[in-house]
């Protein structure tokens, strides 16, 4: 790669080149590729006399995510290709990083973590874990 602005992924102009979103979107759609014949074959693996189901089923399962990650970060790339103009501002002229708009589902989302205070040291310290694990658990 070479050093040019499009080509840098932590600058957040890069998302408003129409060159380095059409190059990120091949590598995305190579990379989806790969996974999808990566997990048809560990599914036929696991049919297989003799396989170890179990591992092959953590690597699917890692596959999966790791697939489903891919697809959301298509998506979040495909939305930014058709709001490019607004997309890229916040009301206040802030710009968006590369990591908001993979991280977060809309410009919403991002409006309210960017105005929210961040974790104070005390609020860490105050989490009863033991309750935070019963409620997620409880659904």
């Amino acid at each position: 790669m070479t050093a040019d602005s499009n080509n840098t992924p932590n600058n957040p102009e890069s998302l408003g080149s129409t060159e380095y979103r059409t190059r990120l979107a091949t590598k995305l759609n190579c990379l989806i590729a790969v996974l999808e014949v990566a997990i048809a074959k560990i599914t036929k693996s696991m049919n297989a006399p003799g396989a170890n189901e179990d591992r092959l089923a953590k690597i699917r399962g890692n596959l999966e995510n790791t697939l489903s990650i891919c697809h959301r970060a298509k998506q979040t790339l495909d939305r930014a290709a058709v709001k490019k103009p607004t997309a890229r501002r916040t009301q206040d002229g802030k710009l968006m990083t590369a990591r908001d708009y993979v991280e977060l589902t809309s410009i919403e989302e991002y409006r309210k973590f960017r105005n929210m205070a961040p974790i104070s040291q005390e609020e860490v310290e105050s989490i009863d874990f033991d309750e935070l694990s019963r409620r997620l658990t409880d659904g």
